[in-house]
């Protein structure tokens, strides 16, 4: 702290001038002021609070002169910013008057949402607004749910090993892993709602992309490479324009309702604001009916 001190002591002695638009005057300025444009003033204080601690003299002074500098900039532009708005009939502190209540009653909303607004959206009261609101949810690309599994082109037991993938049996299923699992085979599970397009990665670029055809399929299909042989299973699949699924939606669900929980409660804390005003008598409204008929 005694360095930081320190520099500013001596950038005061090295900067006793008033800075405007990147001028030096040889004004001496009040004690403790570093510089000055307009009515602007920067303080020792104000310099010092913005040097971290543990640099060197070197440093300190370094970033001490650069802070400044920077102020003075702003500061200089502010006033051209003042000058050019107030020419073309721009009313500045109407500007300034707007953003600062406006800045206030933002900071006032967030404090309530904050404080009073419960996070926790149910998955029934998801389930419910979902089902009451279907139509709004329609989908924009195309979706599934399935596995790919790929294997070497010359694989012994391909023919099995696609026919047990193919076979719902409980049996089969722990077959088609079993012998997948023994012989290093890559399966890749899409068990949850997942864009089609992941599907395209997982298979032979040589093909190009015209791998529509597989998301309508129910069996499972094959595509071949000179190396490998790809199965591609889907189980499900929900295509563009189609409602839908909660299981896809359910973030933007929960953010519907959370959403209108802020607009409901800030409409009442306005409203009961409003009322508590109007009865201890700080609102007063003088407006007289029209008595013309």
């Amino acid at each position: 702290m005694n360095n930081i001190k320190r520099i500013v002591q001596t950038l005061i002695v090295v900067l006793p001038v008033v800075i405007v638009a990147g001028c030096v005057s040889k004004y001496r300025p009040a004690a403790g002021t570093v510089a000055e444009v307009g009515d602007a003033v920067l303080t020792a204080r104000e310099v010092s609070a913005a040097i971290p601690s543990g640099l060197t003299e070197e440093d300190s002074l370094r970033i001490a002169t650069n802070y400044v500098e920077a102020w003075a900039r702003k500061q200089v532009k502010l006033l051209e910013a003042e000058k050019v708005l107030a020419e073309k009939g721009i009313d500045v502190e109407s500007m300034v008057e707007d953003y600062r209540n406006s800045l206030l009653s933002r900071r006032l909303d967030m404090y309530y949402v904050e404080n009073c607004v419960d996070t926790l959206v149910s998955d029934t009261l998801t389930e419910m607004y979902y089902r009451q609101h279907r139509p709004e949810f329609r989908m924009d690309r195309d979706i599934f749910k399935g596995r790919v599994v790929v294997l070497p082109a010359d694989f012994r037991w391909r023919t099995r090993l696609k026919n047990l993938m193919g076979d719902p049996k409980p049996d089969s299923q722990e077959d088609f892993i079993g012998l997948a699992a023994k012989n290093g085979i890559k399966i890749t599970d899409f068990n949850s709602w997942t864009e089609a397009n992941k599907l395209f990665m997982c298979l032979p670029t040589s093909h190009g992309n015209d791998y529509g055809y597989l998301l309508r399929s129910k069996n499972v299909e094959e595509v071949v490479d000179e190396n490998n042989r790809y199965y591609v299973q889907i189980t499900d699949c929900v295509f563009k324009g189609e409602q839908a699924p909660l299981e896809w939606v359910d973030g933007v669900v929960r953010n519907i309702i959370y959403n209108k929980r802020n607009e409901a409660m800030l409409k009442h804390m306005e409203d009961s604001l409003y009322s508590a005003a109007c009865r201890d008598g700080a609102v007063k409204i003088y407006l007289q009916a029209n008595q013309e008929k």
